[in-house]
């Protein structure tokens, strides 16, 4: 009997303890805001964004928490309405939003405002990590709720029954502690910033501004008696550098791989801007390919996707970003699924490629009016190394490597539209070493076997082996012979031949072969 009193007072300790500050500090003025941030228009904000603007659906919401969220300091050792929060996150529990926040100081704890099926505010849960806090998804075979953070390889876990217990007490704001122990793997990442769920895997990404990201996928096992969730390692991929966070989804029977890209605070000083790339995506393997990018007003951090809508978040409006984002954005954006997934060309950017003799004819062009378009074989950017050139309207180039080709409209120091293509450029056979089939003092024959789907043949003379090649004739791929009238008499003659191919790069030289000429 005594037992069972103990346990049921050791209870009503720890709910009043998670109730109640940590000090005698008063709660009544304290209160997570909501609705919009003063001086910021997000409609006004958008609309600098064309392409963006033009995929935006019904269904936008406000942020919490960007004005004042209530979290634990740690100075002060109390409750505090802390105004410098930063939203990170978003998933969907049952009819709940949830979407995580950190504190830009680090001196008060990370939290996760939870939204009702209206979006309206109805708790906010306080963590016990005070770093930055980063991706959320919710574990819909375990019913777990999981919780990246940027500075650990783990994440947190939540069951959803003590979330719903946080739910149910009547405080508007709540202190919470991970129900179980941080998960463990096989394989671990340095840095976990965003987390994501599907069809019983859980895939981890990581942030590098160096490199590529990478993403890792585990299949989870949860052990609800012992309080434990494990991690058993599937396979790794890699995604464009600075990437946020991804979402997996289904589109017309293919599964998609939304991936939130961005670095920087100000567009202003030639830095990156957001961006949201569009991959068919293999779940067994992890192999992806590339469909489509997004430019994004700028700091997109991660997205969701529900009921034909892929939603997105931005930090913009939070208070450590707010003077040097000339757009900030307050509101969840939600986009149509079709015209992220159906569209393949910009209206606003098109990049448009054809076959050509020695590779593909890429042209670049944009219908807005003072645009400037820069044009990259990496992730495009204002400024940097990485961007080759940068053009008014239109543009032209013959692409001889298989890779990628981006570019951007950038109008007023803002990228406002953007496309990307995968260019495949093969190289065309070559032709064998050719034969001298006649020769005289003024003219020598020539005839090689034909390449398989050449275009043509460009035929290379020099006076030494290993001297200087000049192409000296172009014949037809109906033909495989070539007689050199401009040569004189005694003089030896080494010959090449490549062929070209249209949408191909031109194919390795022939075998030389050496002639002299008879005397006069």
């Amino acid at each position: 009997m005594k037992k069972k009193i103990l346990s049921f007072l050791l209870s009503i300790t720890i709910i009043i303890s998670l109730l109640l500050p940590f000090n005698a500090y008063s709660l009544s003025n304290l209160e997570t805001t909501t609705g919009n941030v003063p001086g910021v228009d997000f409609t006004t904000s958008l609309a600098q964004y064309s392409e963006f603007s033009r995929k935006i659906t019904d269904g936008a919401f406000y942020i919490p928490g960007l004005v004042n969220t209530v979290s634990y300091d740690k100075e002060y050792k109390c409750y505090a309405s802390v105004p410098t929060m930063v939203p990170q996150a978003m998933c969907t529990v049952d009819q709940f939003t949830l979407i995580t926040a950190y504190d830009s100081d680090e001196n008060a704890r990370s939290v996760i405002y939870v939204l009702d099926n209206n979006k309206n505010l109805v708790k906010t849960l306080i963590l016990p990590d005070s770093y930055h806090v980063g991706g959320i998804t919710y574990d819909l075979a375990n019913r777990v709720i999981l919780i990246a953070k940027a500075t650990r390889s783990a994440v947190g876990v939540i069951s959803v029954d003590s979330f719903y217990r946080y739910l149910s007490f009547n405080s508007p704001f709540i202190r919470v502690n991970y129900s179980v122990s941080e998960s463990v793997s096989d394989v671990k990442i340095s840095s976990a910033s965003g987390v994501t769920y599907r069809n019983g895997r859980i895939y981890l990404t990581s942030f590098n501004s160096s490199g590529s990201s990478s993403a890792y996928c585990y299949i989870p096992t949860y052990d609800s008696a012992n309080k434990t969730y494990s991690l058993k390692y599937q396979y790794k991929f890699y995604l464009p550098a600075y990437t946020q966070g991804i979402t997996i989804s289904n589109y017309k029977e293919k599964t998609r791989l939304f991936v939130s890209v961005s670095y920087g605070r100000s567009e202003s000083k030639s830095i990156y801007c957001s961006y949201l790339y569009t991959y068919t995506f293999d779940e067994q393997t992890g192999n992806k390919t590339f469909d489509n990018i997004l430019a994004c007003p700028p700091m997109l951090q991660q997205t969701y996707c529900l009921g034909g809508k892929l939603y997105c978040l931005f930090e913009s409006a939070a208070d450590i970003y707010r003077s040097v984002n000339k757009n900030p954005v307050d509101v969840v954006v939600p986009l149509k699924l079709s015209q992220l997934c159906d569209e393949k060309r910009g209206s606003s950017v098109n990049i448009s490629v054809s076959d050509v003799n020695d590779g593909k004819n890429v042209k670049i062009a944009t219908n807005i009016s003072g645009a400037k378009i820069y044009y990259s074989s990496g992730m495009p950017y204002i400024g940097g190394k990485s961007v080759k050139n940068a053009y008014s309207y239109k543009f032209s180039y013959t692409k001889t490597a298989s890779g990628m080709v981006y570019a951007v409209a950038v109008l007023d120091g803002r990228i406002v539209a953007s496309d990307a293509v995968y260019v495949t450029v093969g190289k065309a056979s070559a032709p064998s070493k050719p034969k001298i089939t006649a020769k005289s003092s003024n003219a020598v024959n020539l005839k090689w076997n034909k390449a398989s789907n050449a275009s043509g043949y460009y035929i290379y003379r020099s006076t030494s082996k290993n001297g200087k090649y000049t192409k000296i004739a172009t014949v037809s791929s109906s033909k495989n012979t070539f007689k050199d009238k401009s040569v004189k008499s005694n003089k030896t003659y080494y010959y090449k031949v490549k062929a070209y191919r249209k949408g191909y790069k031109n194919s390795d030289f022939s075998t030389y072969v050496s002639v002299k000429t008879k005397k006069s």
